[in-house]
């Protein structure tokens, strides 16, 4: 069905579709990183590679991306499917390379086994490599796992005869930590873990798709850039989930641009509210947006109202005396708001996390954060930053909001 919007905003195709699609690739700096590690990988026979990433991040894009890379010389088997026990992995793959068992045999492990070895052998010395790819390992049963690790078994003197790509959500990392794949975990030689996009990479990832859809790469303000990010998590699926209702919302308010309240509006009916959203509101709205329903909030939130100030005091916004400030004197809203994106392209995804650890720390709650620990609060969110650039940076940035908070509540 036609998208309602497409004619009142100028587009020849909806731009933010959740499916993978060519057309419109975007490859942030963890994208272009993790490609190169996974073409090297297989490319130079080095055996077990993981690729781990959470729901949305792009993984399965960065798959269809890294097979367009790898040639005709390279052999693929792929498999997105539930793997019940090792000989159920064995006919996944013996089929993906179009391999069939003899009627008359048992069709058992063993006879798997011998046929993809054969298989391999015949096509490493045709000058071919062969690559094994698992989606959702995270999901494979120890036994399975194990059974994965033996496939890497296939070799000869020089060379591995089978490449192995294990991609997975973050849990994949955990079992591979576990002592009972430890074994796994000593083969693997290279592994990436795809980041959620930066600030700046939202901004080009939302104007790149715009763009190609025949759109103005302008039709949302930098403030809702910003809320976006912020929303999503950097999460590209989340993004693109955000940013089409936020058009669909603008369409039917008769908005020529998308301003920050529809995107504030569209994050809570989305319950991305607040700050950088949690992992599970991430992974609820990438099962729902698959599914095509709605994910509206099951409690009711209430709507955010601007913060009353009372009249300017004689001290600073930032209290340097140690003395308690006036006794309604918050911090709006959308000043954490702000400050989630600064603090996100500083540390990465754990920003939002760490940012409700600190408040809460303090005793105090987003909402009704008093203006007079807001010090406070930059200090212990600074001493979570490690790299010691991010950290001025972040430290800067935080203080021109506050110093613009201060000229606003005096003006």
């Amino acid at each position: 069905m036609d998208l309602l919007y497409k004619e009142h905003f100028g587009l020849r195709q909806g731009p933010f579709n959740i499916t993978a699609d060519p057309e419109f690739l975007y490859l942030s700096a963890s994208h272009r990183e993790g490609l190169a590690q996974l073409s090297y990988g297989i490319k130079g026979r080095k055996g077990f590679v993981v690729l781990t990433g959470e729901v949305g991040t792009g993984k399965t894009t960065l798959i269809h991306t890294l097979l367009g890379e790898l040639g005709g010389d390279t052999r693929t088997a792929l498999i997105f499917s539930h793997i019940a026990d090792p000989l159920d992995l064995l006919r996944y793959i013996c089929n993906e390379f179009d391999l069939k068992v003899p009627k008359n045999s048992r069709g058992d492990l063993y006879e798997h086994l011998t046929l993809l070895n054969a298989y391999l052998l015949a096509r490493y010395r045709a000058g071919e490599n062969c690559a094994l790819i698992i989606d959702e390992a995270q999901n494979l049963s120890a036994e399975v796992l194990e059974s994965v690790r033996l496939l890497s078994n296939f070799e000869t003197s020089k060379d591995k005869l089978l490449q192995i790509l294990l991609v997975g959500q973050p849990e994949l990392s955990n079992r591979l930590n576990s002592q009972e794949l430890r074994q796994l975990k000593q083969r693997v030689t290279l592994r990436h873990h795809l980041r959620p996009l930066t600030l700046k990479e939202c901004q080009e990832y939302v104007a790149n798709r715009l763009r190609i859809a025949g759109g103005d790469s302008a039709l949302f303000t930098p403030k809702a850039l910003e809320l976006i990010c912020a929303c999503s998590g950097g999460i590209p699926r989340i993004i693109n989930v955000v940013c089409d209702n936020a058009l669909l919302t603008g369409y039917t308010l008769g908005k020529a641009i998308v301003g920050d309240s529809i995107v504030r509006q569209v994050a809570e009916d989305l319950n991305l509210t607040g700050t950088t959203a949690s992992v599970l509101s991430i992974r609820n709205a990438s099962i729902h947006a698959l599914n095509g329903t709605s994910l509206k909030r099951d409690t009711q939130m209430s709507t955010p109202q601007q913060t009353h100030f009372d009249p300017p005091p004689a001290r600073p916004l930032v209290n340097t005396t140690g003395s308690p400030g006036p006794r309604n004197a918050v911090i709006p809203r959308k000043f954490f708001d702000e400050l989630s994106v600064l603090l996100l392209d500083a540390m990465g995804p754990m920003a939002s996390v760490v940012l409700k650890d600190r408040v809460a720390s303090l005793g105090e709650s987003l909402d009704r954060f008093p203006k007079s620990k807001i010090s406070n609060l930059i200090e212990a969110l600074s001493h979570e930053i490690l790299d010691t650039s991010m950290k001025q940076t972040f430290q800067q940035l935080a203080q021109e909001r506050i110093s613009t908070l201060s000229r606003l509540e005096h003006s």
